[in-house]
């Protein structure tokens, strides 16, 4: 005779790997902070979630790589932060576009230590820029500027 857990299915042991469901509370914050992060490059604070809520906020967007967590600790509080990956990305491919076709540097908005460290990431091993930090504490921003030796018309070949 076959088991309850068998019957659900012929897979042994899946039962075991379902995901458990998010509480209403986790769900409203994950469509708050999708919503929230859309069209944003600054990431999404979250305060006040217990160990288990945290991880499971944590799970879900970690899944996406558009997406990535951290978690911060302070005195008496812990902080996560969930930043737009994927929207950094973007964001500095545009302008890096722009200053391959123009020949021009281009300053990008100040940002935090991590978000800075995805772009000097991303653009290390691309071809005919270079970025550079500029700035102290909040006002610390990226330059992306065009190598010389290369010509308008060069970049411009290889772009298209």
């Amino acid at each position: 005779m076959e088991n309850a857990r068998e019957k659900k299915s012929k897979i042994p042991g899946s039962w075991l790997r379902k995901k458990p469901k998010l509480d209403n509370e986790v769900q409203q914050s994950i469509q708050h902070i999708e919503e929230t992060l859309k069209d944003s490059i600054e990431p999404a604070v979250i305060r006040g979630f217990d160990e288990f809520q945290r991880k499971q906020i944590e799970e879900y967007f970690e899944r996406s790589q558009e997406y990535k967590v951290k978690i911060y600790r302070e005195t008496d509080d812990v902080i996560m932060k969930v930043y737009p990956v994927g929207a950094v990305k973007r964001l500095t491919e545009q302008k890096t576009q722009e200053v391959l076709m123009r020949g021009v540097p281009e300053v990008l908005p100040p940002m935090g230590s991590f978000q800075r460290f995805i772009i000097h990431d991303y653009l290390k091993d691309r071809e005919g820029v270079r970025t550079e930090s500029f700035g102290e504490g909040k006002d610390r921003h990226i330059e992306i500027q065009p190598l010389f030796g290369r010509s308008r018309k060069k970049a411009k070949r290889k772009l298209t």
